[in-house]
């Protein structure tokens, strides 16, 4: 699932193979954001790029500040990813943030940024690292805090050459905020909720950049999660019917 296109940049195909041929793969060594709503299936989204990577030999480290490593690795497999092999063999490592409960500040959210960033350096690294989701943290931090730590993790991506995807919220930052978030990542995908003609609720998924991909043959895709199968794009005449 691994290819190296004309610039020798090599990229990880997703699970799905109709997304993989619309998105044109996730290229090594890159530092990328997917932004939505919430249920607009950023999560399933990273998952489906975590298990291309597990499939084709890279290291993965996850780290989750909305569910325990029992219930993603039970929520990979539902989607028919199954995971647990390679979480048991280390192929596969999940951190489990727990967030909620504690007396949260500015100075709090600063001290979590800062271990998280010295833990993914010196003991956490990893291939890939999906951070998932960064929400939380930054409505509790400052700015600076925010910036200074996604500013650590792409001179990670840049030294390391792995490859890094952080899922946020868009209501968790301020316009100006978000421009420069955007600015400091090499792909940047935002998901949406969509309604079809015939009412029915669907996702979708729009892509603004990702540098170092191969040629995708288009920037957009309106797609369902199933049980058991994962992500299903919906072909142009469904969507329009």
């Amino acid at each position: 699932m691994i290819e190296e296109s004309e610039s020798k940049v090599k990229v990880i195909h997703l699970a799905s193979t109709e997304l993989d041929r619309l998105v044109g793969g996730i290229p090594i060594s890159s530092m990328n954001l997917l932004e939505g709503e919430n249920d607009t299936g950023k999560s399933v989204l990273a998952q489906d790029i975590v298990w291309g990577a597990l499939t084709s030999g890279f290291t993965v480290r996850y780290i989750t500040s909305e569910m325990t490593a029992p219930a993603l690795v039970s929520q990979m497999e539902s989607l028919s990813w199954n995971v647990r092999i390679f979480y048991i063999k280390g192929d596969l490592k999940i951190t489990a943030l727990h967030v909620k409960g504690l007396n949260w500040d500015e100075g709090m959210a600063r001290y979590f940024l800062t271990v998280i960033s010295n833990f993914i350096k010196n003991k956490g690294s990893a291939d890939v690292i999906v951070f998932d989701s960064l929400t939380y943290f930054a409505t509790k931090s400052s700015p600076e805090d925010l910036l200074n730590f996604l500013s650590k993790l792409r001179n990670y991506v840049d030294e390391r050459r792995s490859t890094v995807i952080v899922t946020v919220h868009p209501f968790a930052f301020d316009g100006n905020q978000l421009i420069r978030i955007r600015s400091i990542c090499d792909g940047h995908i935002i998901m949406r909720i969509k309604t079809l003609p015939s009412n029915e609720i669907v996702r979708s998924l729009e892509i603004l950049k990702l540098r170092g991909a191969s040629k995708a043959s288009d920037n957009s895709a309106t797609f369902k999660v199933i049980p058991d199968m994962g992500i299903k794009v919906l072909p142009y005449t469904a969507v329009k019917a």
